[in-house]
C-alpha cells in the first residue's frame, strides 16, 4: 500500500463556505426572433459561465481537463450550474442580434466528483489506494518588533592653498609680493542599515481540530484516505509539542525539522510526503471599501520516497490569497480557507494528472 503524508502548516479558524456563482454572456444573430433564439442565447451564456469558473482551474485540474474530461464535465453542464437567472437582455433589431447576461451557482461538489471519478487514487482497490497523514498547525503572527534605520554619515575634508607671485624692479631696486590663499573643500556621504523586524508566531489548538475537519473532507472527495500525523511519532518525528515550538520564533519549519519527519516517513514505510504553510498577517484596513483586509500566504511540497531517498513530485509556490470583511476575524478565516483550498486543489490536481497512487 502507497502512503502520502500530508502536512500543511496553517494560520487559520473555522469559515463556512460560500457557494461559488458566476456570470456570463451570450449572443445570438437571429432571422426571425422566437422564443428559441432566447433560448440559444442563454445556452451560450452558460458555456460562458462555464468557461469563466474554468479560468480558475490550477494549471494541473486545466492539464487534466482539455486532454481528458472537456467533454465529460460539458455533458454534465446543465448539473454543474444551478440558480441561472437573467440580469439583463438587449434585442438589437437594427442589426438582428438578442444579448443576453446571466449569473448563476456552481456545483463545486459535483466538479470535485468528477475530478475523483477520473483520478488514479479511485481507480484502484482499497487496499491499493493513496493514504495521507495529516499534520495541521493553524499559526498566527502575533505581534511585531519593528527597529528603526542606523544611518552613518562620513565627511570628508581637503584643504587647497594657492600661492600668488608678484615681482617688480628698476635699476636701483627691486620688490617681491606673495600672496596666500587658502580654500576648503568638503565632500560628504555615508550608508544606512536595516535590520529585519521580528515576529512572534502561535499556534491554536482550537483551530487546529476545525482544520483537520476541513481538509480530510478535501483528500477524501479527491478520492484519498487521510491518516494521522501521530502515527510517524513511532518512527522518529518530531512530537506535537516540539512542532509547535519551532514555530513560535520562526516563520517557517526549519530545515533540519523537515528532513527529520521526511526521514520518519522513510522508516514507517510511507511512499510519499507532503509538507506545507500558511502564514496570516496582514491586517490592515482597505481605503476604498473601509473593510479589514487579511492575508494568507501558502506554500507546499510533495516529495516522493523511492529507495531511501525524497524527490520532489508536486508543489505550489508561495501565493498569498487576500480576503475583505467587515470583520477581522471573518477577514482571516475566508483568507486562509481561500490559500488552504488553492493548496489542496493544486496538490491533488498534480498528483491525479501524473497517476499517482
Amino acid at each position: 500500500m502507497k502512503k502520502l503524508l500530508f502536512i500543511i502548516l496553517l494560520t487559520l479558524v473555522p469559515f463556512a463556505l460560500i457557494a461559488k456563482e458566476v456570470r456570463g454572456v451570450g449572443a445570438v444573430e437571429y432571422s426571425w426572433f422566437s422564443d428559441d433564439v432566447k433560448a440559444e442565447a442563454i445556452e451560450k451564456a452558460k458555456q460562458d459561465a462555464w468557461r469563466s469558473y474554468t479560468s480558475n482551474f490550477t494549471a494541473a485540474q486545466m492539464t487534466m481537463y482539455q486532454s481528458e474530461l472537456k467533454s465529460q464535465f460539458e455533458a454534465e453542464l446543465q448539473n454543474l450550474l444551478s440558480n441561472v437567472q437573467v440580469e439583463g437582455e438587449k434585442n438589437d433589431k437594427s442589426a438582428d442580434l438578442y444579448t443576453v447576461a446571466i449569473r448563476a451557482k456552481i456545483n463545486e461538489a459535483l466538479v470535485q466528483e468528477l475530478f475523483r471519478r477520473n483520478a488514479a487514487a479511485s481507480n484502484q482497490d482499497y487496499r491499493d489506494a493513496s493514504d495521507f497523514g495529516s499534520l495541521f498547525l493553524a499559526k498566527v503572527a502575533l505581534s511585531q518588533k519593528r527597529f528603526d534605520d542606523r544611518r552613518t554619515d562620513v565627511e570628508r575634508t581637503t584643504n587647497n592653498s594657492t600661492v600668488e607671485e608678484d615681482y617688480g624692479s628698476d635699476e636701483n631696486s627691486s620688490i617681491d609680493n606673495v600672496n596666500t590663499s587658502d580654500m576648503t573643500v568638503r565632500e560628504t556621504g555615508g550608508s544606512t542599515v536595516s535590520r529585519r523586524a521580528e515576529t512572534e508566531f502561535a499556534v491554536n489548538e482550537d483551530y487546529n481540530a476545525s482544520l483537520t475537519d476541513v481538509v480530510f473532507e478535501r483528500l477524501e472527495d479527491a478520492g484519498y484516505f487521510p491518516l494521522e500525523y501521530v502515527e510517524l511519532t513511532d518512527c522518529g518525528a518530531p512530537f506535537m509539542e516540539d512542532v509547535y515550538g519551532e514555530f513560535r520564533g520562526n516563520a517557517g519549519m526549519s530545515s533540519r525539522m523537515e528532513k527529520s519527519i521526511r526521514d520518519a516517513a522513510i522508516d514507517c514505510g510511507w511512499s510519499y510526503i507532503g509538507i506545507g504553510s500558511v502564514t496570516l498577517s496582514g491586517h490592515r484596513q482597505d481605503n476604498a471599501t473601509g473593510l479589514r483586509a487579511v492575508d494568507a500566504n501558502v506554500s507546499y511540497s510533495v516529495w516522493s520516497i523511492e529507495d531511501g531517498r525524497a524527490r520532489r513530485v508536486a508543489s505550489v509556490r508561495n501565493k498569498t490569497h487576500t480576503a475583505m470583511h467587515e470583520s477581522e476575524l471573518a477577514a482571516e478565516q475566508e483568507a486562509v480557507i481561500k490559500a488552504a483550498e488553492y493548496a489542496m486543489d493544486t496538490v491533488t490536481a498534480k498528483l491525479q494528472q501524473r497517476r499517482v497512487h
